[in-house]
């Protein structure tokens, strides 16, 4: 059962990884983190925060989208409801 846990997760990080090698522009970008920080099955965040497309975001207005995305890869509940407002 982990494995198959494991194995989905890895799935879905690909995906992903592959969906934002494809985009190129912020607000694409920005909507590809909303969903992945939605899907009801993607667990591991940490590993999107290194692909290259997403420094796209950085300094731009889209730029709370890596926010949001660090406080799911590192982030604690506390964390999540002190911040959300501000990221919404």
């Amino acid at each position: 059962m982990a494995m198959d846990a494991e194995r989905r997760q890895a799935e879905l990080i690909e995906q992903f990884s592959a969906q934002a090698a494809a985009l190129s522009s912020a607000p694409q970008l920005a909507a590809l983190v909303l969903e992945a920080t939605s899907h009801p099955a993607l667990f591991a965040f940490s590993e999107l925060l290194t692909l290259p497309a997403l420094s796209k975001l950085t300094g731009t207005q889209y730029a709370s989208s890596l926010d949001l995305l660090r406080l799911f890869a590192y982030g604690t509940l506390k964390d999540y409801k002190s911040k959300i407002s501000p990221l919404a």
